[in-house]
């Protein structure tokens, strides 16, 4: 059961989004879900699927690039050029949450603080002033973590170890901590196509 104190997003107001990967991947089924994992030096976890808002469409509705797609385009470092990885995932699968899926919006500091402050890491973890207990979180009955573009750019630039941070992570994301979501078959994903609500 979730923890009563965070409050879940309706999974109608996630915008769409997509999982990219190269042309050798198969798609992520549900089936083959890899458990979330903490990670003794980072602030992301290891496995669960990762998710990012579709920036683009094809004619036909299909999303044909994602929030993570053009960052890896334009990752904005000093060297001004693409990754080594950008072109490389074309691969574009559809993802939508089921019915009843708990979702956990950060789109503030006090977002993520809430989420770290309710999932604690051990004391002794390197991780523990700034990210939270994902495992645990799976645990309670949470699904997924969706950081808005203002939740990340509220919370990038913080010091990743003197408190709650997602420095590292790279654009909108929607992290599946379980395997509460489908794939969207090609086609249907015309008529699945809807505008994303702002989140500023």
């Amino acid at each position: 059961m979730a923890n009563v104190e965070l409050p879940p997003l309706d999974p109608n107001s996630l915008p769409p989004i997509a999982h990219a990967s190269t042309e050798a991947a198969a798609p992520p089924d549900p089936r083959d879900f890899p458990p979330v994992r903490n990670q003794e030096n980072f602030n992301r976890p290891e496995h669960g699927l990762w998710c990012s808002p579709v920036t683009s469409w094809s004619a036909a509705g299909a999303p044909t690039a994602t929030a993570w797609t053009s960052w890896l385009a334009h990752p904005g470092d000093i060297t001004g050029q693409p990754s080594i990885h950008a072109g490389a995932h074309t691969r574009i699968t559809a993802v939508t949450p089921l019915p009843d899926t708990l979702i956990y919006l950060i789109e503030t500091q006090a977002d993520l603080d809430r989420l770290v402050a309710t999932f604690p890491l051990p004391a002794d973890h390197l991780m523990h002033r700034s990210t939270p207990d994902w495992e645990a979180m799976a645990s309670a009955g949470w699904d997924a973590v969706y950081v808005s573009a203002a939740g990340l750019e509220a919370n990038a630039e913080r010091h990743v170890m003197t408190g709650p941070s997602l420095y590292g992570w790279d654009c909108p994301s929607v992290l599946w901590l379980r395997p509460a979501y489908r794939l969207i078959p090609p086609q249907a994903e015309a008529s699945a196509q809807k505008e994303p609500p702002s989140y500023g």
